[in-house]
């Protein structure tokens, strides 16, 4: 079921998977519902594009890379007080990998409940940008 969700200021996802037709499919789905979707290929370029960027609204991490894994860009995500409340669904297909704390999904992927996810998530970031400090 597609509701097409468009947002006035979209929001953006960061998906970081070293697998291209994941990060294919998974830009292609986000971006049909209206999110603003950023690709990283690896550990390390999600860490150099958070450092270059303002936080995204939500983060979707695969933890099996080459070079840096994702169980090192969530150490580096919560020692990184900007980061470190950003929402992240950890995608794997080695699911018994993956750190307790985090939403998990497991390869292949059931596209439903990981949209409802960034939806929550989103939307969580949205309110809390629009909530006055």
């Amino acid at each position: 079921m597609t509701t097409n969700t468009h947002f006035t200021n979209p929001p953006s996802l960061l998906v970081i998977d070293d697998d291209p037709e994941v990060r294919m499919l998974l830009s292609e789905l986000f971006a049909r519902e209206g999110f603003r979707v950023e690709v990283a290929t690896d550990g390390a370029a999600a860490i150099l594009f958070l450092e270059q960027h303002e936080p995204p609204a939500a983060i979707i991490l695969d933890l099996l890379m080459p070079g840096i894994l994702g169980s090192s860009v969530l150490a580096y995500l919560g020692s990184t007080p900007a980061l470190e409340h950003v929402p992240v669904a950890i995608v794997s297909s080695s699911p018994h990998l993956a750190p307790r704390g985090y939403q998990l999904f497991k390869k292949p992927l059931k596209f439903a409940s990981l949209l409802e996810f960034a939806r929550k998530a989103c939307n969580g970031a949205q309110l809390a940008s629009a909530t006055p400090s």
